[in-house]
Order: structure tokens, then sequence, then C-alpha cells
């Protein structure tokens, strides 16, 4: 029986690569924990039934996870806007736990939690698809969802940010997590819009709920004008755009207007420039004290903002260019007036006029209550599908178990297209099966050129046994520290 205890929060201001290794240690491990298990299992492991119709069942997701299931688990939803004490909550006790691990949405923010638990004297690794960072003595693991196990029991689990099972890209790895951490508390933390969702989903496992709801602790308000031009903006604005082209343009047309540096963030940056970027951006009396940013900073990364200034409100989501969801404006906007810092209030505002009455009924809007979480099948399922259909290609295979696969009303199946297209690019190489299903799942944009031809190189090398060389799988490192702008 799901049962619910409702409190109202009063969270306060206290409150490299250089050889050949295992590829599992540098993409996302969905479904395959052990590779070299995985490559001798039998194809009919856990599948009695040869029916495609039982192997492309996907309506009882929470089966597929044994040991969360053994665990017994209480979960307990963080809810509130941006801005509002959740995760912070959430961070104290994971601090508090004898072993941890916190699973958030950017590589980023998996970082900063790192360092934070790592500075309160709780050893604390790292773990993200770029980035291992193995702290001696830790019990403590910040990474990315698409890392978190689903075979390592832990006392306290931090699921950040899980609004975004419901997206069709990366949302397959937050359902993943919610249902499968094998902890004995799980901390889940995100939007009140997910609450719907949530219940229906965790009806499911049968554990025992408790909602902690929370507000705003900062005031926010849209200002009367929008900015009018880059030459306007001031000590603790970040201006959003929504590509990393997009936010190095905004950079030099703001330092080009004279006498002020102009910090970056965004999603591909590296955690130290991102860490050096911060800390210019957040010190008084840097000279840089002006940020450019793409929406990865509507993710909850430790920023000073005073006002955030929408330098559109449209965005390429990898398929067509949209306009912003009210989720999306929201989340970005929220981080204005951070809790604590020395703007007691936020403001957001655009930069062109048009933009204004757009951006103002977004954020007076409810935010949509979320309908259903992406899931993606198991290796198993697909291994076994794959075994019936010998002479089809894996990137096919995956097609037909998409389009023939049976789920319940509030699951959708993830988007196999961006999956499709990187299976078609390693459709000749001599991958075993485990390690192909690894390369697909990995969160790579096929779309970028940059990205696309390190994906291809990395699989090229990985498969053939060849040391794979540093620059292929990090983004250079920008000089980000004070000394380099003086």
């Amino acid at each position: 029986m799901l049962r619910w205890c409702r409190t109202l929060s009063q969270s306060g201001p206290g409150q490299a690569v250089s050889s050949w290794g295992t590829i599992s240690d540098f993409l996302t491990p969905l479904g395959v924990h052990n590779l070299q298990h995985a490559s001798k299992c039998s194809l009919t492991t856990g599948l009695k039934s040869s029916s495609n119709g039982i192997l492309t069942d996907l309506t009882s997701p929470a089966s597929w996870y044994v040991a969360a299931r053994k665990q017994r688990r209480r979960i307990v939803l963080h809810l509130g806007p941006a801005n509002s004490g959740k995760t912070f909550q959430a961070l104290e006790v994971l601090k508090q736990a004898k072993k941890g691990v916190y699973c958030g949405p950017l590589r980023l923010l998996a970082a900063e939690v790192a360092d934070k638990v790592n500075a309160a004297g709780i050893a604390c690794s790292l773990l993200t698809g770029q980035e291992q960072r193995k702290v001696a003595g830790a019990n403590h693991l910040a990474c990315t969802v698409e890392m978190a196990s689903t075979t390592k029991p832990v006392d306290v689990a931090v699921i950040d940010e899980v609004q975004m099972l419901a997206d069709k890209h990366r949302g397959h790895a937050f359902t993943r997590a919610l249902l499968g951490v094998p902890a004995r508390e799980v901390h889940v933390c995100g939007d009140p819009a997910a609450l719907p969702l949530l219940e229906k989903i965790l009806q499911e496992t049968g554990e025992e709920v408790e909602l902690r709801e929370y507000s705003r602790l900062s005031a926010l308000k849209v200002s009367r004008r929008s900015l009018g031009g880059l030459h306007k903006v001031r000590r603790g604005d970040c201006v959003v755009a929504f590509s990393r082209k997009q936010v190095h343009l905004l950079r030099r047309q703001i330092e080009a207007q004279g006498g002020r540096g102009c910090c970056v963030v965004y999603g591909a940056l590296p955690p130290e420039s991102r860490r050096q970027q911060a800390a210019l951006f957040n010190t008084p009396r840097t000279g840089f004290n002006i940020l450019a940013a793409s929406d990865a900073v509507g993710m909850g990364l430790n920023l000073n903002i005073g006002r955030i200034v929408f330098a559109t409100m449209d965005k390429f989501d990898g398929v067509e260019t949209r306009p912003l969801t009210v989720s999306e404006t929201k989340q970005i906007a929220g981080r204005a007036g951070r809790y604590g810092s020395k703007f007691s209030k936020g403001i957001v505002t655009t930069l062109d006029p048009e933009d204004l009455p757009i951006l103002r009924h977004a954020v007076a809007s409810p935010t949509p209550e979320l309908e259903a979480a992406c899931l993606f099948p198991r290796f198993e399922q697909l291994a076994t599908f794959a075994g019936q259909h010998p002479h089809m290609r894996f990137s096919d295979v995956l097609q037909a178990f998409a389009e023939q696969a049976s789920l319940r009303p509030h699951y959708f199946f993830g988007s196999a297209e961006t999956m499709h297209q990187l299976a078609m690019m390693l459709d000749h190489l001599p991958l075993s099966l485990p390690d192909r299903y690894t390369f697909v799942t990995a969160p790579a944009d096929p779309a970028d050129p940059t990205v696309a031809s390190a994906f291809l190189s990395f699989a090229s090398r990985f498969c053939h046994r060849r040391s794979v060389p540093i620059a292929l799988v990090s983004i250079p490192q920008i000089d980000a520290s004070l000394e380099a702008f003086k």
C-alpha cells in the first residue's frame, strides 16, 4: 500500500584514457553493469518466452530492478520551484548517510555536488560520462544519472531534477534511477508538476512515500521593460542563449562594449573551467560579474545571479526550433535571486521587447502536469529480441523493438531516433552486443559533427583494442583563471 505523508518545508539558510580499457568506465552503464558477464550470459536470461509480444512487454518496469525491490525503500519527494531549498535539504540528508549517491542531470552539477560534499569533510568520488575522480576512502558518489548503479546498495540516494523523466531523449535514465536505485532512502527533487506522474509510477513499487512541499525563498519579478541591448547589462546579470556558439557570441558582444569581462557556463564546459568561471562570476569586483550561459544554468548551479535576461524565447531541440515551454522558462527564470546572496529579489527580462509578453505569460502560467515518463528496455530484452532476428542489423533491431513495444499509459518509449542514428554509425564495426548497446545509449548527439566524429573514432579504437587519446574524450580547457584576464 502506498502511504503519503504531507509536510510543509520550513527550509532556511541553515538548512583521461591513455590506454584501452572497459567501455563502461567512460560511457553510460544503462542496463549493462558487467559487460564481461553480459557478453557471456544466455540470451534467454530472465525471459522464458520466445514470443515477440513477451519480449517487447514493458508494462512492469519496476520488476526489472531486483536489488531495489529487496531494499523496501522509503521515498521522500522534495518538490518545489527553483530556489526553494529542496535540493539543499536532500543533500543534508545525504551527507549524514554512511554511504550515498547523488544522481544529477549535468556533469557540471554532479561535479559541484562532489565539491560541496568533499568541502564538508566527507569523501566523495565523481563519475560522469567524461570524468572519473576517485577519492580515497569515499563511501559517497556524485554522478550523472546515466551512470547510477542499480546493483550497488547505498543508504541514501538523491535524484535531482526528476521532472526530466518526461524528456524523450534522456528521460529513461531518470525513470531507471527512480525505479532502480537500491537505497534505503531515496530523496527525489524536482518540480511539483511531476507529482501526479510520480504517484502513478511509485504505486507499482508499493513503497512508503513522503511528500515535502517547498516554496520559493526569495521573490521573483518580471521586469516592466526588456533590456533593449547588451550595453545595458550590469553586475549579476546572466544572459541566456541555447547553444554553445550563441553563448560565446554573447560573451564577445558583451566584452566588446568595453570595460567588462564576461564569464560563460554551458553543459559541455569542463568541470575545472566551470569552477573557475563560477568563482570569477560569484566573487565581487573581479570585473567578470556578468555571465553568458546556456539553459544549463537552470539546473541549479551555484551562481549568484541577480537578473536573468533571455536572449531569445526559442530554442533548437535537436529536431526543430520551437518556443520555450512554460516549464523550461520558469526553470531558467527561477535562478535569479539566489537565496542567501546579495540579490534579495530575482528579476527576469528579455533582450528584445517582442519577447517580453511571452516571458510574462510563461512565468504567470501554471506548469502543466507531466503525463508520462520515458522508458527504454533492458539490455537482456534487446539481446533476446536481437537473437530472434540474427540477420537484422542492431539499428534495425532498435527500430523494430520500438514499433512492437507495449507500455502502460503513463509511460512512453524513449526517442529511438538518436539511438537509431548512433547504431547506424556503428553497424560496420565488429562490436559485441553489450558494447554496442552501451554505445548507443550514451548521451551523444549525432547531429553535432564534432561529437559524432569523436563518438565514431572512440568506438572504432575501442573495438580494435587501440589506445584512445585524451584529446578524443575531453573538451579543451579554457584558461578561465582571473590571472588570465589581467
